[in-house]
């Protein structure tokens, strides 16, 4: 989480594109915290998709609530980001004050990470394959262009379109 923290600022910082969306990307990378916490991996395991559904169905829809109710126009739109930011952070919250129910807290100054290390970069290598697979296409499409928003715009309901 820290490493993304650090190279998304780094991208803000070398990028001039990027910075002038500065307020908007860091509002909307705060569910990075949240996803962290959230660990939904273990939810997954114990195979608690019908909490995991009901959960991201309420948040959703009080996600939409909150945008039907304060979102009016073009203006608002760090608030719309506000506002879909708080409807995954706050299923990813249940989340975590939930994890007691499967494990419990405790700091410990004796860590074998030689354990632990191997099956935590096998999560996260297969993480990241699985984002650069889904992304590799629009990001290409974004770097290959000069108006970023309207190729990818039509290329993502291009690509939604099923015959």
């Amino acid at each position: 989480m820290l490493l993304a923290y650090f190279g998304l600022a780094a991208c803000l910082l070398f990028s001039s594109k990027l910075r002038e969306y500065g307020p908007l990307i860091w509002t909307l990378s705060f569910g990075i915290i949240f996803t962290t916490l959230g660990c939904k991996w273990l939810y997954a395991i114990h195979e608690e998709y019908g909490y995991l559904a009901l959960r991201n169905i309420c948040f959703q829809i009080l996600s939409l609530i909150l945008l039907l109710t304060y979102v009016k126009d073009e203006s608002d739109l760090l608030l719309y980001a506000w506002t879909t930011v708080a409807g995954s952070a706050g299923a990813k919250l249940i989340n975590f004050l939930r994890l007691r129910k499967y494990c419990t807290w405790s700091f410990t100054w004796r860590f074998s990470w030689q354990q632990h290390l191997l099956p935590i970069l096998v999560l996260f290598a297969n993480s990241l394959v699985n984002l650069l697979y889904v992304s590799a296409d629009v990001a290409q499409l974004g770097v290959m262009t000069r108006d970023y928003y309207y190729y990818v715009g039509l290329y993502s309901v291009a690509s939604k379109v099923r015959p």
